[in-house]
């Protein structure tokens, strides 16, 4: 028999809480960045809606950034924000201040950076070719989903293409 509280009588007539046994997880995370980056994430899906639901919208907006779909700036920033979530859920115990700018800034770094990368991919695909190179736009689209969700994979992609293009090779007679 349960009471209006959620609390549980037992044989003995004592009531119990249910969630007695349930570990207590302090909350680490400020609940303003918590609270932003959902913002952030229900903006986007507004935005998603808005634009498969709303025609003079969609055809209002531009449709490409150069090459690419400009949905790849949507999401690069779709993928920052679950990033900011797995990071919110994965952390909580053990949270550093010194991230929350980070987190705030996650949907238009990840814009930029899920747009960089997949305008990077394009030119890696379509480079030293003489024929035309035909990408479905789904191809942009998880390329710029990853980036934004993984900023490193980005700043490690960025920094070998530096090396290769600004770095000369070594020369193994030179040793």
């Amino acid at each position: 028999m349960s009471n209006d509280q959620g609390q549980t009588a037992g044989t003995d007539g004592n009531v119990s809480d249910p969630d007695a046994s349930l570990p207590k997880v302090p909350i680490n995370v400020p609940r303003t960045l918590v609270a932003t980056v959902f913002t952030y994430l229900v903006a986007l899906l507004v935005l998603f809606v808005v634009y498969v639901s709303w025609k003079q919208f969609r055809t209002d907006a531009p449709t490409t950034l150069g090459p690419l779909p400009v949905g790849v700036v949507w999401f690069g920033a779709i993928g920052a924000v679950i990033s900011s979530f797995r990071g919110l859920f994965a952390f909580n115990a053990k949270w550093d201040n010194s991230y929350n700018l980070w987190h705030y800034s996650r949907p238009l770094f990840g814009a930029v950076t899920g747009s960089i990368g997949a305008l990077m991919y394009w030119v890696l695909l379509t480079i030293g070719s003489t024929a035309i190179v035909d990408v479905r736009v789904e191809t942009f689209y998880v390329v710029a989903f990853v980036l934004g969700f993984a900023d490193k994979a980005f700043v490690e992609m960025l920094q070998n293409v530096t090396n290769v293009i600004v770095k000369p090779g070594s020369n193994s007679s030179q040793q």
